[in-house]
């Protein structure tokens, strides 16, 4: 995940506050599966704003030396405004990035951007995802968190809304279910599951399970299976730097079971590499 932070947060880094916001953007900064998005013009921007302020120019050089800045265009003139320096940055880069969030704490550029103070913890909105996510890595959220089912949907939805566009989506589930995954249908999904029992058996349940699938996941579901159930006992989905594990089945994952767990997380595709070893135990069965 990259960041482009806005003029206001990096004001907020070099205030020494030590109040909650001053924590969090400190916690932003100094987290290792975050990058940061920082051209050449706006470091000059940065360094004439904030007069070559020493924590900025110790913070930039802490960035590059561990490999955390990212510049993928190097812009050619200063905007006539911030502003419109700000976006410029954004909409030249969007694309080329996997998943790139402009924050701010206050400031509301013209762009797809996350405010601080908007992040709202009791209906779990888009910037609370966001910025918990940027602050620690994890979030974890338990069946007493949600009053229905929909609001159980509608969280799922909104973390499938961070990336820009979704990449391939692996899932990772003994069972092979489907009730809260309708709405991404269509999308590239590759699902990994078990099936136990004589080949024949795997057979015929792979072929009814697999037509189940596609049915409500779209024809572009791939279905690979594995008949050794210590491969797969956690319930993950991975996609982009974004991962969801389940601690219950998914079709258990409901206010009347108050037993379950959600974990959401970020990282740099570590998990992702990882699993990824597993695949060979897991194959198509015809």
């Amino acid at each position: 995940m990259t960041i482009l932070p806005s003029l206001d947060i990096f004001e907020k880094y070099i205030s020494n506050s030590r109040d909650k916001v001053f924590s969090d953007i400190n916690c932003i900064f100094f987290n290792e599966n975050i990058d940061v998005l920082i051209t050449s013009n706006y470091l000059e921007l940065l360094e004439m704003y904030f007069d070559n302020n020493d924590l900025i120019q110790a913070l930039i050089i802490e960035l590059s030396d561990k490999n955390r800045t990212v510049v993928n265009y190097v812009d050619n003139e200063l905007q006539n405004t911030y502003e419109n320096f700000y976006e410029k940055i954004y909409t030249d880069n969007i694309d080329s990035l996997d998943c790139l969030y402009a924050i701010s704490i206050g400031e509301s550029p013209n762009i797809i951007h996350y405010q601080y103070s908007k992040k709202n913890k009791q209906n779990l909105n888009k910037e609370f995802l966001i910025f918990e996510l940027l602050i620690s890595n994890i979030i974890s959220l338990h069946y007493y968190n949600f009053a229905s089912n929909t609001e159980i949907q509608n969280l799922i939805k909104n973390v499938f809304k961070l990336p820009k566009k979704i990449s391939r989506i692996l899932i990772y589930n003994r069972y092979s279910e489907s009730n809260y995954f309708h709405f991404l249908k269509h999308k590239s999904i590759h699902y990994f599951n078990a099936i136990t029992g004589s080949n024949q058996f795997r057979r015929t349940e792979f072929i009814r399970i697999e037509n189940d699938l596609k049915q409500n996941l779209g024809r572009n579901l791939v279905l690979k299976s594995t008949n050794d159930l210590t491969k797969i006992h956690e319930r993950k989905i991975l996609f982009n730097n974004f991962i969801l594990t389940f601690d219950h089945s998914f079709n258990s994952t409901i206010v009347s079971e108050p037993s379950w767990k959600i974990d959401i997380e970020i990282d740099r595709k570590i998990c992702l590499s990882e699993w990824n070893k597993k695949h060979q135990y897991f194959s198509r069965i015809n």
